[in-house]
């Protein structure tokens, strides 16, 4: 009947196994096998014709190991319920202590039949010290489980269970010991058996309440988790957007009679930070971002993270403009305080939009629209923030019309380049063309760069309009070499692109594609470009030269130039900006300007030339002051490409 009932509970556990795929389960079903297998192999041994033949040692070692192995797997996998504890699950391997237990039954079965030594303990060694060993394992698996099981019912049930099984073989082996030879009547051992039968099934129930509870309790904390995710930000524990949305509905409704400033801000260019530092170190940031402004002294009433890098604030009880306008200094702050990362330092800014209640909206839903609508507007304009002001939808909208048009100019290449020439005052013959482009619009015709380009930027497509333009200027330098032209092209960079790291590579790449020399490539970076970070664009533009490629600086003057940074730039030319050359001949200020800065560059070694040149008396003015080159209207407009070329092979060599 233990057998079977022991059998029955394997089942049972096998079935929970299947369910809820616990791995203490497992333990749990061997401990009810190896008892089942201990009561089969003690019939066997009493009951059968194997126990008077010469599969008696094996089943008496079956008998001592299945006993062990029962309160040893007991004790294992209620251990194995609290994993979650500082303490280790096991100090060795479980199959450590199993082989011990298989030794300790080879040693109980065989050592009497071989060493006759001690045939006069066999019966201690077969009887008692077995069930000394087992109700030691249980009396421990039950003192343990008392101590871990923290008031609950079913831990608390298996524990004592276990403390009286193991009293009960603790005193059985006591009295075979005192009385060895008259111990068990009929009657005391049906008596031991009900005992042991009883203790089996309160077990088995025991443990099954013991499984319920702990599925129960495991359902409890997933739903809490759910609920958790369902207001908060996985990664960053702050709020999300659907929870901010709910959270601001109620503070709109308790502040009827004040006022709440909704901040939609943004981490710039955290894409690029996320490839160059990895998407394990961008986590961090953001992290760190929440936790800035849980600790700031502006205390926001709520913080959330709407997506992405975008982080969602709420002010309550701002009563000032001055106010105001100190706490969006204190969150840029936060921000712009460098973020410390493995690979180093490193710094942020942020774009911020604002809207206000009651003054703008009066719900949740339009004031965190609004907010982020004045949001893409700081983006795009690059300002610190801006409020919301009425109309801001309609240049969203717009924007997002040309987004449309722009994308589909780019996927069907319908942007064409124009070629400027560029004349060599030392020479007299041209040196180049600088690449300019225009949009040719299936509708509207064709598009100037003032009319495009800003939107690219204002947009984010700057980066991939500067790759077009790119492919198709080294596109133009190998058709024109199939037709014995050789001459460089000057390409202009946006800021964005020159300081991507993956530029090099790209221009590699198409010059291969090509089979286009470097040295036929020339880049144009503007002042401020080259500027922002010294000592990486000295670097890039280094990497560059050392490829073959010259750089130079448009638009001088125009910026914010340091001459020793000049002094160190690798760059081949230096081009003066157009206001300076346009007024020079009938402006004094204007002229010594531009012969101040062609003694400069040619102090630091560099070539220097002046755009915008319309006139005979500019040019000739400019040849007085030693300028290295020029381009402008008087030499020729901007070209396409069929005119470009007739002029290149008409121009005096």
């Amino acid at each position: 009947m233990q057998a079977i009932l022991a059998l029955l509970m394997v089942l049972s556990f096998w079935y929970y196994l299947r369910v809820y795929r616990q791995r203490y389960l497992k333990y749990w079903l061997l401990a009810f096998l190896a008892f089942a297998g201990y009561q089969t192999s003690v019939l066997l041994i009493n009951n059968s014709p194997l126990g008077s033949s010469a599969a008696k040692l094996a089943l008496l070692m079956l008998m001592h190991f299945c006993f062990y192995a029962f309160a040893l797997l007991m004790l294992l996998g209620n251990r194995l319920q609290f994993t979650s504890n500082s303490m280790p699950l096991f100090r060795w391997s479980a199959h450590f202590y199993f082989l011990i237990i298989l030794l300790l039954a080879m040693a109980t079965a065989l050592l009497p039949e071989i060493l006759t030594v001690l045939a006069p303990w066999q019966t201690f060694l077969e009887f008692s010290f077995r069930f000394i060993v087992g109700g030691l394992l249980l009396f421990s698996a039950g003192i343990w489980l008392w101590q871990n099981s923290k008031y609950r019912v079913g831990p608390r049930l298996s524990a004592a269970v276990l403390l009286l099984w193991g009293m009960l073989y603790l005193i059985t082996a006591g009295g075979e010991i005192l009385q060895p030879t008259s111990y068990f009547s009929l009657k005391q051992l049906m008596v031991y058996k009900s005992i042991e039968l009883t203790l089996l099934v309160s077990l088995g129930f025991s443990l099954v309440i013991w499984l319920q509870e702990n599925e129960r309790s495991t359902n409890l904390k997933l739903t809490e988790k759910t609920r958790y995710l369902d207001r908060h930000d996985q990664l960053t524990g702050a709020l999300n957007r659907d929870a901010l949305l709910i959270q601001l509905d109620e503070l709109i409704v308790n502040h009827s009679a004040g006022s709440l400033h909704v901040v939609m801000l943004g981490l710039d260019k955290f894409k690029n930070v996320n490839e160059s530092v990895g998407l394990k170190q961008g986590d961090r940031i953001l992290r760190e971002v929440i936790r800035r402004f849980e600790q700031s002294i502006v205390k926001p009433t709520l913080i959330a993270r709407t997506g992405g890098d975008i982080f969602g604030l709420v002010l309550a009880d701002i009563v000032s403009d001055k106010q105001l306008q100190y706490s969006l200094q204190h969150i840029q702050q936060l921000i712009e305080k460098p973020f410390l990362l493995d690979s180093g330092p490193i710094k942020l800014t942020t774009s911020i939009g604002l809207s206000h209640f009651p003054n703008h909206a009066s719900t949740a839903e339009q004031l965190l629209q609004q907010a982020n609508i004045a949001f893409h507007q700081s983006k795009r304009v690059q300002a610190s923030w801006l409020s919301y002001q009425t109309g801001m939808e309609e240049e969203t909208a717009r924007l997002l019309a040309w987004e449309s048009e722009l994308l589909q100019a780019i996927s069907e290449n319908q942007f064409v380049l124009y070629y400027q020439p560029q004349l060599s005052l030392r020479s007299n013959l041209l040196e180049g063309f600088e690449v300019l482009v225009r949009w040719q619009h299936p509708q509207r015709g064709l598009l100037m760069p003032g009319q495009f380009l800003p939107l690219c930027e204002q947009l984010g497509l700057s980066q991939v309009l500067d790759l077009v333009i790119l492919r198709n200027a080294i596109a133009s330098i190998s058709r024109w070499q199939q037709q014995g032209v050789r001459i460089p092209l000057a390409i202009n960079m946006s800021p964005i692109h020159f300081e991507q790291e993956g530029l090099k590579q790209e221009l590699t790449g198409l010059l291969q594609q090509y089979a286009v020399s470097p040295e036929m490539v020339e880049l144009e970076v503007t002042e401020n470009t080259a500027m922002q970070d010294m000592e990486k664009g000295s670097n890039f533009a280094l990497e560059l030269q050392q490829m073959g490629i010259k750089v130079s600086i448009d638009d001088f003057g125009t910026g914010y130039s340091s001459l020793a940074y000049l002094r160190k730039m690798p760059i081949e030319k230096i081009k003066i900006d157009r206001s300076f050359v346009m007024d020079m001949t009938s402006n004094d200020s204007d002229m010594i300007i531009v012969k101040t800065m062609i003694k400069l560059a040619h102090g630091l070694g560099k070539r220097i030339l002046a755009e915008g040149v319309e006139t005979s008396d500019q040019l000739n003015l400019l040849r007085s002051l030693s300028c290295d080159a020029v381009q402008g209207y008087y030499i020729a407009k901007p070209l396409p490409e069929s005119e470009a070329l007739a002029f290149f092979k008409a121009y005096p060599c």
